[in-house]
């Protein structure tokens, strides 16, 4: 079961699969949740999730309760983990619209049709990986029966091509989407958090972020600090790791 929001003022609850987990179980936390006890049932979602850590839904409903605790950075960050594992659910991708919108960002870029922006989102990164790998190994069988077997190469020329033809759009598709909104995200997840021209307290603060602000992660090998991008600005800088968390 999936919680749907529907305004600013309520949520209710949707049908959902939930994966292997004891539906019994789940449908205890669903009680909490739609009796106001947020952080019992979030501590219930947040169970599941590290059970099931490829169930969107667990993720779902943790930021369901995030949002209705306050908490729009944690709750952008859950909608944004469960939008990656299943970007075509239409109730996960209205609740992480609705939480972008409300924290003053656009989950649709301007000038771009919705459309193509579910087109664009149509498969979650690892089942592009998935399809990849699967086309590079059907590929590679294909090719070494085209030169042991002579007799079939005629056969074989457009089933390779094909072959080839997907294997190039999943990895054409898998570079573009590199520079989404969502590929190496972060979300701050505290209230103005200081954006640092260098990693380290000493550097100059020339920026403030709000809560919930998505940002990109340049780099992550320092050990206090994430380098990050500001798209939208044009601006990079640093932030501590315990104020952004990645998606």
């Amino acid at each position: 079961m999936k919680i749907k929001l529907l305004g600013v003022l309520f949520l209710t609850l949707s049908a959902a699969a939930a994966g292997a987990y004891d539906r019994s179980v789940l449908a205890e936390y669903n009680d909490l949740y739609k009796n106001g006890n947020y952080q019992a049932a979030l501590d219930g979602y947040m169970e599941i999730a590290a059970k099931e850590s490829y169930n969107p839904y667990a993720f779902y409903n943790a930021g369901n309760a995030y949002f209705r605790m306050n908490k729009p950075g944690l709750a952008i960050l859950y909608y944004g983990k469960a939008f990656r594992l299943d970007p075509r659910d239409p109730d996960i991708r209205t609740n992480l619209e609705f939480a972008m919108k409300h924290t003053g960002q656009t989950f649709v870029p301007e000038g771009m049709p919705k459309a193509l922006h579910y087109l664009y989102y149509f498969f979650s990164d690892r089942e592009l990986k998935a399809v990849a790998t699967v086309f590079w190994w059907l590929a590679c069988l294909l090719l070494s029966i085209y030169a042991l077997k002579e007799t079939l190469r005629e056969k074989l020329r457009g089933v390779i091509l094909g072959a080839g033809l997907i294997l190039a759009g999943a990895f054409l598709w898998s570079s573009a989407r590199s520079s989404s909104l969502f590929s190496d995200a972060a979300v701050i997840t505290e209230s103005s958090t200081q954006l640092l021209s260098g990693p380290g307290e000493t550097f100059k603060t020339y920026a403030t972020l709000p809560e919930a602000r998505l940002v990109k992660v340049l780099d992550d090998t320092d050990d206090v600090y994430y380098e990050i991008g500001i798209p939208r600005e044009g601006i990079k800088g640093w932030v501590k790791k315990t104020s952004a968390e990645k998606i």
